[in-house]
This record gives C-alpha cells, structure tokens and sequence, in this order.
C-alpha cells in the first residue's frame, strides 16, 4: 500500500472516530431532563374547608289538620303564596255543623230545665210563709190549752188535738223547707249540665272552625300531601297537608363536616358555595351554627354546621345539594409557590429515597404488629389489613407525585374507603377498640392553627445553569390546595421552579453521520 493510501484510510479512521463522538456526546446530552416549570407568583391565598350539604328554608312548618273528614276544598297548590290566616284547604263540615246543631238544641233544654227548677222554687217559698204561719198559729192554741188543761176547763181530748196540729205544723214546715232544698240542689244540676252544653257546643264550634285549614305563617307552599276527595284521619295526630316555607329570601344550608376539620370552623366565618344548578356562579354566606351534636358512619364522625345565606332573588330552591368551601384564612399579596413544586422529587433524589422507603416500611410492619397484638388479629385478619394499608400508601404516594387538585380532599376519601374496608375485615369489637385507639392518637398532636402561624418546612427544586437541578429550603405557610404561601427562602416572585419533567418531547437525537 503506498503512503498516500495509508494517509487517506488514517484520515477515514479520525473521521470516523470524530463523528463516533460528536453523536454520542450530543446523544448523551440529551439524556438530561427536560423540566417543567412554573413560576412564584404573588397573589392571594385562602386555607378552606370543603364540605357538601342541602339547602333547607330558614323555618319550614307542616300544616295539618287536628279533625278527620274528607277534604272537600283546595285554595293552596305548590308554590302558592300564602300569608298567616289565608285559608288553604276545607275539610267537609256537613257532619260538624250537625254536630254544633245537636249541641245548640242541649243547651236550649238544660237551660229549659234550669228555669223549671229556678220557678218551683219560687212557688215553695209561699208555701214556706204558710206553713210557718199554720205553724205559729197552732203553737198559740197549744199554749191556750196547755194553760186551761190543769183548771180541767178542757178535756184532755182537746188539748191532744191542740198538740197534734202543732206537730203537724212544724213537720209541713220542715218538709216544705226540705223541698226547697232539693230544688235549690236540681238547679245547681241544671246549672252545671247548662254549663257543660255550653263547653261542648264551644268544642263543636272549635271544631267546626278546624275544617278551614289556615296557614299559620307568611310564606309559599313547597309541598301538598293531599288532593279533593281524599279523607284524613286525626286519631293519632295530625296528618301534614301541606309544607309552608317562611321567607325563602333567608336560607341555611345544612353541611356535614369530617371531624378532621370541624375544630377549624366557627361561628362568623365567611362560606361560599355553589349550586349544581347554576354553574360558575358563588353564593356567599356565614356560619350561624356549629351542632355539637355528632353523626357516625362507617367510623366517619361528621357535625353538622348551619350556614346562613340570603336569596333576595329567589333562585336558590329547597333541597338542592350545595357544595360549600369555608373560608378558614386568608393571605393577601404574599409570595406563592405552585404545591405541585412542593411535590416533586427528582428522579436521581427519589431513588436515593428509597433507602429511608425502606424505614418507613419498617415502621409500618411494627404499627401493623402493634395493631395486631391489640386487637387479637387472626393471621387471615392481619393479612388482610396490611394488603389494605399497603394499598392506601400506593395510592397516596401516587397522589403526592401527582399532578394538582385538591389533595386534602382525596386524602379523607382514601381515608373513607380505608376505614370502611376495615370494618368488613375486624369484628365489631375490634373495630370500635380501633376507633378508640385512633382517637387517643389523635389526642397527643399539636394543633393545625398553631402549626400554620409557626409554618411548616418544605423544599423547591430549580435548574442550575447546567440544568441540574438544586434544592432550595424554604418555610410555607398556608395553602389553597393549588398554591401555597412561601414565608422564607431563597426565591422571589419570577423565579421558575420545577413541577416535573416533560415526557413527552422524548430526547432530541440528531441524525447520524454517515460515512
């Protein structure tokens, strides 16, 4: 081979090689990420508390009707306006006005009987005077003849029959005084038996005027239970009517909130909420009431918190379902970063992660052994409930690498869905030792408000000039479930931050030399 061919193949060679470089080293380039980024903003940051409830009228009466009978007339219908006293419906009266009749003929005859008595009376007080004078008339005989019987200017006979009539006399005194007696006694009879005509006719009337259904407030009726024709009994009590709402322009909304949250709503604090109703539109309101009293199911304690709301223009209708978000702070002009920033781990940080993976799995086997010596698990049982808390993990892990949302919320339905998988696999005892278990864990942990005031510590990742990512150290405080207010650190309002890496340009190759 000549040396101009051992030049020209050496140079192939260099070539070769160089282009063998220039791709791999481009090709290697490539290889590093390409992040995701979003910017530190400044804005407006408000903590909330979401939870869904209904609509109800701020009073709600159900009208009914205290007498049984057929209902023979209908004045009121759905969302008629009503006001207090406004007849809404009649029960037949035929039979009750009969019955008032019966009541006002009694009365007339007691009353008839109490003039009887009243006049006899009045007759026996002239026999009265008679007798009484009858009476002294003969006491002055029998004194005569006591005075001559002892001169024997009479007989015995005589002043015997002197003394007879003077009995006699005084018995027809006290007879005639006896009468009038027990006449007195059958007026007060009649009397009472006027007076007790008097109270059942009042009773008859008093029913009478019960077949006006009457509505007992202003208002509009947002429910009829009953059509003409149709008979109603009241033996028991009273069958509803009809449901009046007073003054739909003032509402509440009834809302159950998870006791994870209910210590962080009070009385006065500002909720808004939305109506599947009318898309994109708020309705504001206030809370008016936190009920002690709680609700359980499926090991969830909710209460129940009544928000206050206006409805000037009337669109808001019983019963519709209302989703609510209570305003718990809220943070003005303050430095924000993106939570998804919060989020991501790098994918060389989250595989030197996976060591302290390890210790946390670690921890998690002696929660479950602890779990298990309490409650006496059977093996199938402790199977069971790791292959369930396990599950939960995944799925939060999945969530915190996720994308945005809110993340508070899908936490408490991983918690439902946890809490109501375990109640099938324990027994009922030991799911209400579990329950208490829980709630004595909770006892011990500081409260959010004060971990909001002092802030939290949290870590953002941003793209050195190389492109390698750095870690920046910061405290947050707040968050709205998309951002989350920055109280120190090192970055400001225009910086970019990671949020994740760009899967879908691939790594841009370039083509390949071909020699």
């Amino acid at each position: 081979m000549s040396g101009k061919a051992k030049w020209l193949g050496l140079l192939v060679v260099v070539a070769a090689g160089a282009g063998a470089w220039w791709y791999f080293a481009n090709d290697a380039a490539t290889e590093t990420p390409v992040w995701r980024t979003a910017k530190v903003t400044r804005g407006t940051i408000q903590s909330t508390v979401s939870a869904s409830g209904s609509l109800k009228a701020v009073v709600t009466v159900d009208v009914g009707t205290q007498v049984s009978g057929q209902v023979s007339e209908l004045r009121a219908d759905y969302n008629t306006q009503v006001k207090k006293g406004q007849v809404i419906a009649r029960i037949d009266p035929r039979t009750f006005d009969a019955k008032v009749k019966e009541s006002e003929a009694d009365l007339e005859i007691s009353r008839g009987q109490l003039a009887v008595h009243i006049a006899a009376v009045k007759g026996m007080a002239s026999d009265i005077v008679a007798a009484k004078a009858a009476l002294v008339e003969a006491r002055l005989d029998l004194e005569r003849k006591v005075k001559l019987l002892p001169g024997r200017t009479i007989s015995k006979a005589v002043y015997d029959k002197a003394k007879s009539a003077f009995d006699q006399a005084a018995a027809k005194v006290v007879a005639t005084e006896s009468k009038v007696l027990q006449q007195k006694a059958q007026i007060a009879v009649a009397r009472a038996q006027v007076k007790r005509n008097q109270a059942l006719l009042a009773q008859r009337k008093i029913d009478l005027e019960r077949t006006f259904i009457r509505s007992p407030v202003d208002g509009v009726v947002i429910n009829r239970s009953v059509d003409v024709g149709q008979t109603v009994a009241a033996s028991l009590q009273a069958p509803v009517l009809f449901t009046i709402a007073k003054d739909l322009r003032q509402m509440q909304v009834e809302v159950s909130v998870d006791e994870a949250d209910i210590g962080r709503i009070a009385v006065g604090q500002r909720a808004d909420f939305t109506v599947d109703s009318f898309q994109g539109r708020t309705f504001r309101g206030r809370v008016q009431q936190v009920r002690k009293a709680s609700k359980e199911e499926s090991n969830v304690i909710t209460y129940t918190v009544i928000v206050a709301t206006r409805n000037d223009d009337l669109r808001l209708l019983p019963g519709m379902t209302a989703n609510v978000t209570f305003v718990i702070s809220r943070r003005d002009n303050i430095v924000r970063v993106p939570n998804r920033a919060l989020r991501f781990r790098p994918p060389g940080v989250a595989a030197e992660q996976a060591s302290s993976g390890n210790s946390r799995a670690a921890r998690m086997r002696a929660r479950l052994d602890k779990l298990a010596r309490d409650l006496k698990l059977t093996p199938d049982q402790k199977q069971r409930v790791a292959a369930a808390y396990r599950e939960m993990f995944e799925k939060i892990r999945a969530l915190r690498g996720g994308g945005g949302g809110n993340i508070r919320e899908q936490f408490r339905t991983l918690r439902r869905k946890l809490m109501s998988r375990l109640q099938s696999i324990l027994t009922p005892a030991q799911f209400k030792q579990m329950a208490g278990m829980r709630r004595g864990g909770r006892g011990g942990r500081g409260g959010r408000a004060g971990g909001q005031a002092r802030g939290r510590p949290g870590r953002v990742w941003v793209a050195g000039a190389d492109g390698v990512p750095r870690a920046v150290r910061v405290t947050v405080g707040i968050t709205d479930g998309q951002h989350t207010e920055l109280r120190r650190g090192e970055i400001k309002p225009g910086d970019q931050v990671i949020v994740g890496i760009d899967r879908t340009g691939g790594r841009s190759r370039r083509p390949r030399l071909r020699l």
